[in-house]
């Protein structure tokens, strides 16, 4: 279980999160929401450590790790799909299982770019590979930055599809995002940050 309590963070004189508290058990999918600006990337970088707050606790009970993917690229641009996440293996001390990879990019219908480097990829191309990296590295948190952004129709119905395939392997994620309707299919909750503090949203 992940079990926030009292969190608050500042920037300057500006109050961006005050005393949030939050909790999801494993096998939970959680979408963040609010206006642009409320504090959804901020608080979800103070659950993976990225930024440090003034008070409060941020408490893990899993016997293994999370995973942040911010809403840039997550890539070394001069890479292949394969070569970017084998340096992110590396950087995590995780082992690259080739079968793994291959079934991730025929399932996120990326394999055709498997040879070009990640610099010319689209948007949305972008996107899938960030799910890719999530699909082969080893976690129990997943916290993800607007993941739906920049992609099709198809694109989010797939990557619906494997965040539900993620928590029936007891994964948990949380997204920030604005899509909401297209979030309320898959969610077990959502929250919203509204004046600085998380209120329960109506799925």
């Amino acid at each position: 279980m992940l079990i926030v309590k009292n969190l608050n963070k500042s920037f300057s004189n500006i109050h961006v999160l005050r005393d949030v508290s939050f909790s999801i058990a494993l096998g939970k999918i959680c979408a963040l929401t609010g206006a642009n600006g409320c504090g959804k990337t901020t608080f979800l970088k103070c659950l993976s450590g990225l930024v440090n707050y003034e008070s409060g606790s941020v408490e893990f009970k899993s016997m293994s790790n999370f995973l942040f993917l911010s809403d840039k690229n997550n890539i070394f641009g001069d890479l292949t799909i394969e070569e970017n996440l084998n340096v992110i293996c590396r950087y995590r001390n995780q082992n690259f299982d080739k079968d793994v990879f291959n079934e991730s990019l025929q399932r996120l219908d990326i394999k055709n770019l498997s040879t070009l480097p990640l610099k010319y990829f689209s948007q949305g191309n972008l996107q899938r590979n960030k799910l890719c990296i999530a699909m082969n590295l080893g976690w129990d948190y997943l916290f993800i930055d607007e993941p739906f952004s920049n992609l099709d129709s198809n694109g989010i119905q797939v990557f619906k599809e494997v965040f539900t395939t993620l928590k029936l392997q007891n994964k948990t994620i949380i997204f920030s995002t604005h899509h909401l309707d297209e979030s309320r299919s898959i969610c077990d909750n959502m929250i919203s940050i509204e004046n600085t503090t998380i209120t329960n949203y109506a799925i």
